[in-house]
């Protein structure tokens, strides 16, 4: 026996190659259950392509087949390795699926409205803070948004972070589509690092969380800012317990730091967490 085993790993020779590790069970449920929230809200997406752009109807097509295989091969791979990869065409898939929605649907908000007038007067030269827009609202589904003394708020009520970074984007359209653009664009990053930060194992979790079921990326590209500080606080949240490690900062600290600052540039409910996430670190 001995004999045997000496000569199948000789010089020369073919070894003897160990199986590869299996996969967690919760693992592969994890991923099953990311592939089929992709499911959720594309069929009016694939209904309205395939009316109005055929190509991007063919798009989806092929988004409904992937989903198809990784959902069998989440249930069949042998390996870790390959489980993982099945994670990633999954990932792959919902961004997909995501920039589809979005080519399509361009339904604007009474936010989305607001920060790309705002962009447009800060490339002017004017404030963007006190001014009415009352004309952006009315007679196009842009809701109104009442205040206690009975009357209605045409003023842009948010940090200036999403108008900044809208205004290069504004020879995209009319409208909405430029801050649209800005949130769908920032959620399909933040997704791609939330995933990339997280273990192996986990990785879809992102994937279900940011892309699933369709409702963050509905509000993406109703253009909420609110998406846009969601990005930006991922790096900050995943690995928060790290801040400071060692009595320093380091520079992914400073880069955490950065990006917590730049959420709460961008929309007022980061203000809210980071009292707590600063308790957290000195606790």
């Amino acid at each position: 026996m001995l004999l045997t085993d000496t000569r199948l790993s000789a010089p020369g020779r073919p070894g003897v190659s160990a199986a590869p590790e299996a996969p967690a069970q919760w693992h592969r449920a994890l991923t099953l259950l990311a592939d089929i929230s992709l499911f959720i809200g594309t069929r009016e997406v694939w209904t309205e392509a395939a009316v109005r752009r055929p190509a991007v109807a063919a798009v989806i097509s092929v988004c409904y087949a992937s989903i198809l295989v990784c959902g069998v091969l989440a249930l069949v791979v042998r390996g870790r390795r390959s489980l993982a990869r099945v994670d990633l065409c999954v990932l792959v898939t919902g961004l997909t699926l995501a920039l589809c929605a979005f080519v399509l649907i361009h339904r604007g908000t009474d936010e989305s409205v607001l920060t790309a007038q705002a962009a447009r007067d800060l490339v002017a030269g004017h404030g963007i803070y006190g001014r009415p827009w009352p004309w952006l609202f009315g007679g196009r589904g842009i809701a109104l948004t009442p205040t206690v003394t009975g009357g209605y708020d045409y003023t842009y009520g948010y940090p200036p972070l999403a108008p900044l970074l809208t205004a290069p984007l504004l020879w995209l359209g009319h409208g909405g589509v430029p801050a649209m653009a800005v949130s769908t664009g920032a959620l399909l990053v933040g997704t791609v690092v939330l995933w990339w930060l997280l273990p192996t194992p986990w990785r879809s979790a992102a994937t279900m969380a940011c892309l699933g079921f369709s409702m963050i990326p509905m509000y993406g590209r109703l253009g909420y800012p609110a998406i846009l500080a969601l990005a930006l606080l991922v790096p900050v949240v995943v690995r928060w317990p790290r801040i400071g490690r060692g009595g320093r900062l380091g520079y992914a600290g400073v880069v955490q730091a950065a990006c917590l600052g730049a959420a709460c540039a961008a929309q007022q409910l980061p203000w809210f967490l980071t009292p707590f996430l600063l308790a957290g670190i000195y606790a």
